[in-house]
């Protein structure tokens, strides 16, 4: 069934930035701490709805992880999700890039 007036979330595609370090694993990137902070800042704030890394194999940190992530979360609109997402430390030091897309979820359970 279709659900019209279905829930809105904010999705953040999380990208290599300018200061990001070719042939360096995303999780050992310089202050890639510092992301997770504010991933778990945003998740204990109630925004986060999922998070986490691309990944090329599976298997969590034992497995390979791609370049970027992507975090789906809630946000008032669009205008506040870009800061959300930009208020990141690593999106504000060039080490990540971001963009943000509003989604509308007419499908879910």
């Amino acid at each position: 069934m279709v659900d019209e007036n279905g829930p809105h979330y904010f999705v953040a595609f999380q990208s290599p930035g300018p200061k990001w370090l070719q042939g360096v694993k995303y999780n050992e990137q310089p202050d890639f701490m510092k992301h997770v902070a504010y991933m778990v800042e945003m998740q204990e704030k109630g925004l986060t709805v999922l998070s986490g890394p691309f990944m090329e194999k599976a298997g969590g940190l034992s497995g390979v992880l791609a370049d970027g992530g992507m975090t789906i979360f809630k946000a008032a609109d669009l205008a506040e999700a870009q800061k959300i997402a930009k208020d990141d430390p690593t999106v504000q030091s060039g080490l990540l890039s971001v963009e943000v897309k509003m989604f509308w979820v007419p499908f879910h359970t």
